[in-house]
C-alpha cells in the first residue's frame, strides 16, 4: 500500500525528480563527482516579493468584495463566477511573485558547475490557455446579468487575470521567462564563503573582468540547497577552500 502511496505522490508535477535541461551538458563529467543535487529554488529577495503578493492579495480582497456587493444580484451564479475570478487572478499572481528557477550542480575537484534554467511548462501553458477562455465567458455572463457590473468587472480582478493569462499566452512573454546559464567555475577563483542566515544559501564571492565597465568587478556564485543539505553543503566547500573563513552574514540575492 504503502509503495503505491510513493508511486502516486512521485507523479505529481511538483514531486518529480528534475531533469537535466536538453540546452546543457556537464563540461566535466568524465570527472567523479564530490557532490550533486537539483533543486528548485527562489533567486531573489524573497521577502520583497512576499510582501508584493501580500499588499496585491489585500488590494484583490478589497476589489473582489466591491464586485461582490452588485454580483449578489445575479444570484449563486455570480458569486461564484467572482470568487471564481478571483481566485484565477490570485493564482496568476503567485505564479509571478513565487516564480523557482530550476539548479543543477556538481562538484568536482577542479571546482564547481552549475546549470541553471527556467523555462514556462508546456501543461501550465495549456491550462493557461483554457482558463483565458472560462475566464472571458465568466465575464460575458456576469455582465449579461447585470449590465450595471460591466465597469466593474473589467477593473476588477476579472479584468486582471483576463489581462495576466493574455500576456502568459504570448510568445514574448515566454521567452522574456525563459532562461538558460551554465556556470564553471574552478576552486581557486573564490575569495570569500558567505552563509545566510535567512536562507539556506551559500554565496562564494569572486572577482571577474567586467567587459561592458572594462574593469574588475566582484560576483557571487549562489549555492541553493535544502536545510537539510546546508551543513554537508558547506562542509564540502570548507574542505576545497580551507584558507577561506566563511561567514554568517546577510547578503543580497539576485
Amino acid at each position: 500500500m504503502s509503495s503505491i502511496f510513493d508511486r502516486l505522490t512521485r507523479s505529481l508535477l511538483w514531486n518529480k525528480p528534475i531533469e537535466l535541461s536538453e540546452h546543457h551538458q556537464w563540461r566535466h563529467a568524465n570527472l567523479p563527482a564530490l557532490l550533486e543535487w537539483r533543486i528548485k529554488a527562489r533567486p531573489y529577495n524573497t521577502t520583497v516579493a512576499n510582501g508584493i503578493f501580500l499588499f496585491l492579495l489585500f488590494a484583490g480582497c478589497l476589489g473582489a468584495s466591491l464586485i461582490l456587493n452588485v454580483a449578489t444580484v445575479a444570484g449563486v451564479y455570480g458569486v461564484f463566477i467572482t470568487l471564481f475570478l478571483f481566485a484565477l487572478t490570485m493564482a496568476a499572481i503567485y505564479g509571478t511573485t513565487h516564480q523557482k528557477t530550476k539548479f543543477a550542480y556538481r562538484f568536482t575537484e577542479r571546482g564547481i558547475e552549475v546549470c541553471e534554467w527556467k523555462a514556462p511548462g508546456k501543461g501550465w501553458m495549456i491550462a493557461l490557455k483554457w482558463l483565458t477562455v472560462i475566464a472571458a465567458i465568466a465575464v460575458i455572463f456576469v455582465i449579461a446579468l447585470d449590465p450595471s457590473a460591466f465597469w466593474i468587472a473589467l477593473a476588477g480582478p476579472g479584468g486582471m487575470g483576463l489581462l495576466y493569462l493574455s500576456l502568459a499566452n504570448s510568445s514574448k512573454y515566454q521567452e522574456m521567462h525563459t532562461e538558460y546559464h551554465h556556470r564553471d567555475h574552478e576552486w581557486g577563483r573564490y575569495k570569500k564563503i558567505s552563509i545566510h542566515p535567512k536562507r539556506p544559501v551559500i554565496g562564494l564571492h569572486f572577482d571577474y573582468f567586467n567587459t561592458s565597465q572594462q574593469s574588475m568587478d566582484k560576483g557571487v556564485l549562489f549555492l541553493y540547497c535544502k536545510t537539510s543539505q546546508l551543513n554537508s553543503t558547506l562542509g564540502v566547500v570548507r574542505e576545497k577552500l580551507p584558507d577561506i573563513q566563511s561567514e554568517y552574514e546577510v547578503f543580497d540575492i539576485y
